[in-house]
């Protein structure tokens, strides 16, 4: 009793070890989610805001530099004879003819060719004495200055000039590119390192999963195998030779299942090297009878629509294991009773094995990843079928290395159909 508590316990807590790591894993990542974002975020913000300031810069420096020219011109033209914080004009001339010779010319020396407006106004009625230019021809994007043109204060020069936003954009265009790539790649890497971040997440839930499934799918051969062993060892089976040869029997069937597993396990382990395939002599079709005879008394429909001898040269181990996967597969992932009908042709040159069940079906989404190592198809909180997520990913390496295909066509609710063409 005491080591059933203590094994409760150790349980319970295992298990709220666990799921508290869950949690953590899940915070963590969806932290480091956060500070991506908010990190890819501000460097766009501070990159908008560098590039806000340099316009602005381009801009304050057009607008010195045309009131520079202006006020030069003021001087040579109205206020003849004038020295500015010296000597007041003797002679006031207010002629904007005048004025626009020499503000061009110092326009001109600035490399500023923009068009621009001018007035000379009364500053006591605020009329309009002269004007030059065309303000139509400015456009929405311009620049006003209020220049008074003589000691009195009696009259202002307004000046509206056309601020070439576009020439800025333009200095600025490999600046603005080269911030605009930086924030791509960088957002580009982020997502990469996030998205990386969250499928070895997913890879390592898978993985751990699969450790729990695997070790409960090698214990159960291992028990059956080992109670034979003892009914065979303590119930004096040497005097029943029935009874012996049953319990024989039974272990060399689950020695079998747990040789075939270990082999899936051997054959996954070994990344970027081809599978070791033995040739023989096969007949595709009898291979398939061997396996459905394997499921006898589980409670299934298993129905051959074939009695056509196709053979082939392959793995009989593999490929009967392959079979078996498919077919388990389409049992497990069956709510009612299961209905298995397998086909074996001969088409061009091909031996063609087909299964097609009437199970619950794949969706759209999960079918891009069903040969993936480690991965099955997520069913919330059910585990009402157990597995290690390997059996799809095996099978597909199996029959690529003999030089076949596999293929998979499903519809939620509709069932599945695999189809396995091999060269004969």
């Amino acid at each position: 009793m005491l080591t059933y508590v203590n094994f409760y316990c150790s349980g319970h807590f295992l298990h709220t070890f666990v799921m508290k790591l869950k949690v953590m894993n899940r915070n963590i990542f969806s932290k480091i989610s956060i500070a991506a974002i908010a990190s890819l975020t501000l460097l766009a913000i501070v990159q908008c805001y560098w590039l806000a300031i340099m316009l602005n810069d381009q801009e304050n420096d057009f607008k010195r530099r045309v009131e520079s020219a202006a006020y030069k011109s003021v001087y040579k033209t109205f206020r003849m004879g004038a020295i500015p914080g010296i000597e007041n004009a003797e002679i006031l001339n207010l002629d904007l003819e005048e004025f626009n010779l020499h503000f061009s010319a110092n326009l001109l020396e600035l490399d500023i060719t923009e068009p621009y407006f001018a007035n000379i106004i009364d500053n006591h009625s605020n009329m309009v004495l002269m004007r030059y230019g065309s303000r139509d021809s400015i456009g929405k994007d311009y620049m006003k200055s209020r220049i008074v043109i003589d000691d009195d204060n009696n009259y202002i020069l307004e000046l509206i000039m056309h601020i070439p936003y576009d020439n800025f954009w333009k200095s600025m265009k490999w600046l603005l590119i080269s911030s605009i790539a930086i924030v791509v790649l960088l957002a580009a890497l982020l997502f990469y390192i996030v998205r990386t971040l969250f499928r070895q997440r997913t890879l390592d839930e898978m993985r751990r999963d699969f450790t729990r499934n695997i070790t409960h799918e090698l214990k159960t051969p291992i028990a059956v195998a080992s109670t034979a062993a003892d009914a065979l060892k303590n119930h004096s089976a040497e005097d029943n030779p029935e009874r012996r040869r049953r319990y024989l029997d039974i272990i060399a069937v689950q020695l079998e299942q747990l040789s075939g597993m270990t082999e899936k396990i051997l054959s996954i382990s070994v990344e970027g090297k081809e599978e070791v395939i033995s040739r023989e002599k096969l007949d595709i079709t009898n291979l398939v009878t061997e396996v459905i005879s394997d499921f006898d008394n589980i409670g299934a429909s298993l129905v051959l629509n074939s009695n056509e001898k196709v053979e082939i040269e392959g793995d009989k181990f593999h490929l009967k294991n392959v079979i078996t996967t498919i077919i388990d597969n389409s049992i497990k992932y069956s709510e009612e009773k299961p209905y298995i009908c397998i086909s074996v042709e001969s088409s061009n040159g091909k031996a063609v094995v087909t299964v097609k069940d009437n199970g619950i079906g794949i969706s759209r989404e999960n079918m891009k990843h069903i040969f993936e190592k480690f991965y099955r198809v997520p069913q919330g909180d059910l585990h009402n079928s157990r597995g290690y997520g390997i059996g799809l990913y095996y099978a597909k390496r199996i029959i690529e290395a003999h030089g076949g295909t596999i293929s998979v066509e499903s519809k939620l609710g509709k069932g599945t159909k695999v189809t396995l063409e091999l060269p004969e």
